[in-house]
């Protein structure tokens, strides 16, 4: 089914509520597009306005200026018709908690006009792909934190919808079914679908997205390729440093004026430094061989590292302001 080349148009999207006496912005003047057939992550800490935005696009919530755009059509206005296209993973099938795991599958297949008999079989694969088949006649309310959020992703991708979103998915997984989940989900999109994936799991996302929208305090910070942003945002290099035990404050004390130093385990380090001064900072651990360095390490930026730098430059006009 093609669906135009932009499927969703974000048009300086706001949205203000009461908190008490205050007025609070969950999200401000928000514009960005989405093409068909890509993955974009939306990427942000919690309380920086992910969720909002997501549920303005599925029409959830009515923007309080703006206009949020689906295949051309207003959202607000045009809410069934999003409902039949999009597939949203909400992190908790509540409204589904009373019934059999294999009932809540199939019966969201059948709710999207699937025959019963493709309903049934879909909700039979995605079991057996999550490893579940044995809970299928257990009540989802009975099933684990993971357990549910699978299942939940399950809902989202039975009956093929042509755009799905995800929020948090992975959130209470262990490394293989995180695994499972993202193969699924690039999978999906290998067949056409367009997929929007909320997360703060920055490290993981950059291994699934096409581009990236970084938000926070409410704004959208950037969004663009993910080469793109490491190339035009933070041309800093990482340094990674494993120091010798209890000493690791030593060294980074000795290395702070080089860059920005962040702990990142018991003995290591992480030095991000301008590329013009990476020279330096190498000359600087072979010559002083007393520094407690054990090993070191010299990378290209992470979609992590262009994070951290897009929020740092964000909170600092913040202030200025």
């Amino acid at each position: 089914m093609r669906l135009g080349e932009y499927v969703y148009e974000l048009k300086g999207v706001s949205q203000v509520y009461k908190k008490g006496k205050t007025m609070v912005t969950a999200n401000n003047d928000i514009s960005l597009t989405i093409r068909e057939g890509e993955i974009l992550g939306v990427l942000g800490p919690n309380g920086a306005g992910k969720s909002t935005l997501i549920k303005q696009m599925v029409g959830q919530l009515k923007p309080t200026k703006g206009q949020v755009l689906f295949c051309g059509e207003d959202v607000i206005k045009n809410t069934r018709h999003v409902s039949g296209m999009v597939a949203y993973y909400a992190q908790e099938p509540h409204v589904l908690s009373a019934l059999k795991v294999h009932e809540a599958l199939s019966f969201t297949g059948r709710l999207r006009g699937m025959p019963a008999s493709e309903a049934e079989k879909q909700a039979k694969e995605l079991l057996e792909q999550f490893d579940m088949a044995d809970v299928r006649n257990k009540l989802l309310k009975q099933l684990s934190g993971g357990q549910k959020r699978l299942i939940g992703i399950g809902t989202a991708l039975i009956g093929r919808s042509p755009v799905l979103i995800f929020d948090e998915p992975t959130n209470e997984l262990d490394p293989k079914k995180r695994r499972l989940v993202w193969n699924l989900i690039q999978e999906r999109n290998r067949e056409g679908a367009t997929i929007i994936l909320v997360t703060h799991n920055v490290l993981e996302a950059e291994q699934v997205v096409d581009r990236a929208a970084v938000i926070n305090h409410g704004r959208l910070l950037a969004i663009d390729h993910i080469a793109t942003l490491k190339q035009k945002v933070d041309q800093r290099l990482k340094f990674e440093l494993t120091t010798e035990n209890g000493r690791r404050a030593e060294a980074a004390a000795a290395l702070h004026h080089y860059g920005i130093v962040q702990e990142s385990g018991e003995n290591r380090l992480l030095l991000l430094v301008e590329k013009n001064a990476a020279g330096r900072v190498l000359e600087y651990i072979i010559d002083h061989t007393e520094l407690p360095i054990l090993e070191y390490a010299v990378v290209p930026p992470s979609l992590e590292d262009v994070y951290f730098h897009i929020d740092d430059l964000a909170m600092k006009e913040v202030s200025a302001s």
